[in-house]
């Protein structure tokens, strides 16, 4: 009886699934803080559920912002970190939380669950440019078996594609690198 408690014990805290493509965000992650001035775009990011199945908290989604850097010499693209923010009801920004962004600026949007008792990670990770007064949304599912991520701009007619969004949820490292998205949480240089 001891062992099949144990197990059952072992399983609640390391999750049931995971994930091949396991892209780890390394460095201090900061608040996000949005735009003070220019023209802004909407983000509203939510969990497909309000509790867990038992009527507690779920764990809190993260989203990680990243924007383009101006362009120097090189001619090369490269993102910069902004911050990362939770979503959560039981967070002061809620489950939705809506909250601006550059416009008319690409950036890169990974959002998803990242576990710190388990080590679990599962991102869905957008490359895109948000259009100024537009609402863009992105609903991850708090499933542990998958983690995709819906993703569409809020318009008259309901929810509509994204023009021009790269989807890059199996992306190595290296590719993320190959478009300029250092995954050290750097800030652009400026």
């Amino acid at each position: 009886m001891k062992t099949y408690i144990s197990a059952l014990c072992c399983i609640g805290l390391i999750g049931c699934a995971s994930t091949e493509n396991n892209i780890t965000f390394s460095g201090q992650p900061n608040k996000y803080q949005e735009p003070k001035d220019g023209p802004v775009a909407y983000l509203s990011l939510e969990t497909t559920k309000k509790t867990d199945g038992f009527g507690f908290q779920p764990h809190p989604h993260t989203a990680i912002i990243y924007e383009r850097c101006q362009q120097k010499d090189s001619g090369k693209t490269t993102f910069g970190y902004v911050g990362d923010l939770q979503i959560s009801t039981a967070l002061p920004l809620g489950n939705p939380a809506t909250i601006k962004v550059k416009a008319d600026n690409p950036i890169f949007l990974a959002f998803g669950l990242i576990h710190p008792v388990n080590g679990y990670k599962c991102m869905s990770k957008h490359l895109f440019t948000p259009e100024n007064g537009k609402t863009y949304t992105f609903t991850n599912s708090t499933s542990w078996s998958t983690c995709p991520t819906e993703a569409g701009v809020i318009s008259q007619d309901g929810i509509t594609p994204i023009n021009n969004m790269e989807i890059l949820d199996n992306a190595a490292v290296s590719e993320l690198l190959e478009k300029g998205i250092n995954i050290n949480r750097e800030p652009c240089n400026t």
